[in-house]
């Protein structure tokens, strides 16, 4: 049974983080199988800065929330201590001698930041334990910017249409611009009155293209991949990771006939629980064979995928959605490419990375 080591994104979310005015709280990394990663925000997907080996000494300035590690020597926690240089470590791996106060607000630094409208409106992130993200356009596919816990209070500038999302309050393809310039869906947002359609007078920004219905694309737009091929420390990891959150779409990164939809997991667990680095397989996945030889796989799905057996997709269609099923300590899309298919296995993988550069569709 194959086992696939989850790794970090190089999807790089920046923060601004203001300095509190506190003493710092010492504590120590418990991590004894491998090193504790150090990170710029307060998620895997945000940049590894460093690591810390087990036993080592951190002096912790507040506490934010972000991501929920349920995988920790110490505790499952969404809580992640800010360090007195600005980085971020998760909770979950720290034993500490008593609470750590919270944070101050944090304030993400976003692109094409315009001036709000003297006729915004005001509202609230309602996404229960999920951060709503703030993306640079109103779809999925956009690059995300940041991650907002439930109850962030915001400042709606304008609405524009994009993609149609299934919400917590209201199913809408209405999205809302902020004054950072990002959006969020409005299928998560409470809000007083409806905010007003973007038009130039208040500088929309443009909605990004859907994905192509070309040759190649990326299955996971707005997200890009580590190098992770064959590694030396995992010579079985013969595709490359890229980090998200659970629930995104994955789309086909070209068109092809469905050759399997299987849960491949270590007898004794189950694909429709979230895995863990000690659990062998790539859970749900989906294999499409494409002309020419080539084949295609998508793991570690948060169901089963969308389409079935013998379905033909067309490159971009949406097949199925990021979870953290199988051999993952966290959501991601482990993705494969194989040559001279069928079959597939070791002997056929090829790096996924030049494979989709040469093709036209960068990943990472």
């Amino acid at each position: 049974m194959r086992k696939i080591m989850s790794v970090a994104a190089l999807f790089l979310l920046t923060l601004a983080y203001p300095v509190d005015a506190q003493a710092a709280s010492t504590a120590t990394v418990v991590s004894p199988k491998r090193p504790l990663n150090v990170r710029a925000g307060s998620a895997v997907w945000t940049a590894p800065l460093r690591t810390l080996p087990h036993g080592s000494s951190v002096a912790i300035d507040c506490q934010v929330k972000g991501q929920l590690i349920n995988q920790g020597s110490v505790r499952v926690t969404d809580l992640w201590d800010r360090l007195t240089d600005g980085s971020y470590v998760s909770d979950a791996w720290i034993r500490r001698g008593g609470a750590i106060p919270a944070c101050g607000p944090v304030a993400p630094v976003a692109p094409a930041a315009v001036p709000a409208a003297a006729n915004t409106t005001t509202g609230t992130v309602a996404s229960g334990s999920i951060p709503l993200k703030a993306r640079t356009g109103p779809a999925h596919g956009a690059p995300l910017i940041a991650a907002l816990a439930d109850g962030t209070p915001l400042t709606l500038v304008c609405q524009q249409r994009g993609e149609n999302i299934v919400g917590t309050q209201r199913v809408t393809p209405m999205w809302n611009r902020l004054p950072e310039g990002t959006f969020v869906s409005d299928a998560y947002v409470r809000r007083t009155a409806t905010p007003p359609p973007c038009t130039a007078a208040n500088q929309p920004v443009a909605a990004p293209a859907a994905p192509a219905f070309g040759a190649w694309t990326n299955p996971l737009p707005g997200f890009r991949a580590r190098p992770g091929f064959r590694t030396a420390n995992n010579p079985s990891h013969i595709g490359v990771d890229i980090m998200s959150f659970t629930g995104t779409p994955i789309h086909a990164a070209s068109a092809g006939t469905v050759a399997e939809v299987v849960c491949n997991i270590e007898a004794g667990h189950s694909c429709d629980q979230t895995g863990s680095a000690s659990v062998g397989g790539c859970g749900w996945y989906v294999k499409i064979q494409h002309p020419g030889g080539i084949a295609t796989l998508y793991c570690h799905m948060v169901r089963k995928a969308l389409v079935q057996p013998g379905e033909q997709v067309k490159a971009g269609q949406v097949i199925g959605y990021v979870g953290s099923s199988g051999n993952s300590s966290a959501p991601h899309l482990h993705f494969e490419v194989h040559i001279n298919a069928p079959p597939t296995g070791p002997q056929n993988a090829i790096d996924p990375l030049p494979f989709m550069r040469t093709h036209g569709a960068p990943i990472g």
